[in-house]
C-alpha cells in the first residue's frame, strides 16, 4: 500500500483520519440517539466509555491535522535541510502522538467489555463482569506500561525526539517486544468478546433470523481483530531510514482504522431504533420522488399531504411503531431473553 505519493504523504493521512474519524462520530451520535430519544432510556456507563473513546479519537484526529502542517508525511531528511528545528518540534510531537494512539485502540475494550456483562451476566452477572474487566485492565495496565517506556526509553526525554542530543537509550528491541505483547493481547480480546458473544447468542431462544442478525452485530469485533493483526506488520516498518516523519504514516492509518472498527463493533447493536428511523424517511422520500416524477412534477396531492406532517409527529409515530418487538435494538432483545432466563433459572432452583 502506497499510503500516499512519494514525497509527502500528509494528505492522504489527512483524510483518512478525518473520513474514520466521521464515521466513528457519526455511529456514536446515532447510538446515543437510539437509546435516549427513540428507546426513552437512560445512558448506561458504557454509553459514557464510548464517548470517551470517540473524544480521544476526535482529540488525536485534530493532533495529526497539526503535525501534517507541520510536515507529517514528509521524508525527515528533506524536512532537516528545510527547518532543522521545526523539523526536532515536529519529531517532539510525533512521540506524544505515538503514545496518544495506543489509547484509541486501548479504550474502546471497556464499552465492549460493560455492554457483555449487561447484556448476559443473568444469575453470574457479578462473575462475568470480574473475568471481562480483569482482562480489559490487563490490555490498560500493558497500554500505560508501554505509554511510560515511549517517553523513558532514552535518557534524557529529549533524545527520543532529537537523536544529536547526548545521552542513552535502551535497546529498540525492548520497546518493540512491548508492542508486539500489547497488539496481540488486544487482537486476542477482540476475538474473545466477540467469540463469547456469538456463543450466547447462539443459545437463545429467539427467531433464526433475528439471533443472526444480532450475532453478525455482536461480531464485529472479528474483523477489528484482524486489522489489530495487520497493524503489527506495520510496527517495525515505523524506524526504517525516511524517518519518522515518513515511517510512522502507515501504523497511524491503521491505528485509525482499527479504532473506528472497535468503535463500530462497540456501537452497532444499539442502532438498530435509530436506523430503523433512517430507513423510513428513506423509503417515504423515495417514494415521494417516485411518484413526482410519474405525475410529471405535479405529485400526488393526497400522498403529499400525508406525508408532510410535523417532526413531532412523526417521532411520536416512530416510537409508536418501535413499541413492537420488530424494531427493538439487539440490546433490548437480549436483556428480555436474559431475564427469562434468569427468571426459568429461579424458578427451576426454587
Amino acid at each position: 500500500m502506497a499510503y500516499g505519493n512519494d514525497l509527502d504523504r500528509g494528505p492522504f493521512l489527512n483524510i483518512i483520519h478525518w473520513a474514520f474519524c466521521s464515521i466513528s462520530l457519526v455511529v456514536v451520535a446515532l447510538r446515543l440517539v437510539s437509546r435516549r430519544l427513540l428507546e426513552k432510556k437512560h445512558w448506561e456507563i458504557d454509553d459514557g466509555y464510548i464517548v470517551l473513546a470517540v473524544t480521544v479519537v476526535f482529540a488525536r484526529t485534530i493532533y495529526i491535522s497539526i503535525c501534517v502542517n507541520l510536515g507529517f508525511g514528509r521524508p525527515f531528511d528533506i524536512l532537516m535541510a528545510e527547518d532543522p528545528e521545526n523539523t526536532i518540534r515536529l519529531t517532539e510531537l510525533l512521540t506524544i502522538l505515538e503514545a496518544l494512539s495506543l489509547w484509541t485502540w486501548s479504550l474502546p475494550k471497556l464499552p465492549v467489555a460493560t455492554l457483555l456483562v449487561r447484556l448476559f451476566g443473568g444469575t453470574y452477572k457479578k462473575r462475568l463482569a470480574l473475568i471481562l474487566y480483569l482482562l480489559v485492565a490487563f490490555l490498560l495496565i500493558s497500554v500505560t506500561a508501554l505509554t511510560v517506556v515511549t517517553f523513558t526509553q532514552c535518557t534524557p526525554i529529549a533524545k527520543n525526539w532529537d537523536r544529536n542530543t547526548g545521552g542513552t537509550c535502551w535497546d529498540r528491541r525492548v520497546y518493540l517486544t512491548i508492542s508486539y505483547f500489547t497488539i496481540s493481547y488486544s487482537a486476542a480480546l477482540d476475538f474473545t468478546f466477540a467469540v463469547y458473544a456469538i456463543c450466547r447468542v447462539s443459545s437463545l431462544q429467539i427467531e433464526r433470523s433475528r439471533k443472526i442478525l444480532i450475532a453478525l452485530s455482536l461480531s464485529l469485533g472479528i474483523p477489528a481483530g484482524g486489522i489489530t493483526l495487520y497493524k503489527l506488520s506495520t510496527i517495525s516498518s515505523a524506524f526504517n531510514e525516511h524517518g519518522p516523519t515518513w515511517a510512522l504514516v502507515p501504523l497511524e492509518v491503521w491505528n485509525s482504522v482499527e479504532s473506528c472498527a472497535l468503535i463500530i463493533a462497540a456501537t452497532i447493536p444499539m442502532m438498530r431504533p435509530a436506523m430503523a428511523l433512517i430507513g423510513n424517511r428513506a423509503k417515504d422520500f423515495a417514494i415521494r420522488i417516485i411518484r413526482r416524477s410519474h405525475s410529471g412534477g405535479q405529485g400526488d396531492t393526497n400522498y403529499n399531504t400525508a406525508l408532510v406532517t410535523s417532526g413531532k409527529d412523526k417521532m411520536k409515530q416512530f416510537q409508536l411503531h418501535t413499541s413492537s418487538r420488530t424494531h427493538k435494538s439487539s440490546e433490548e432483545i437480549l436483556l428480555e431473553q436474559s431475564s427469562h432466563t434468569a427468571k426459568a433459572s429461579n424458578t427451576n432452583t426454587v
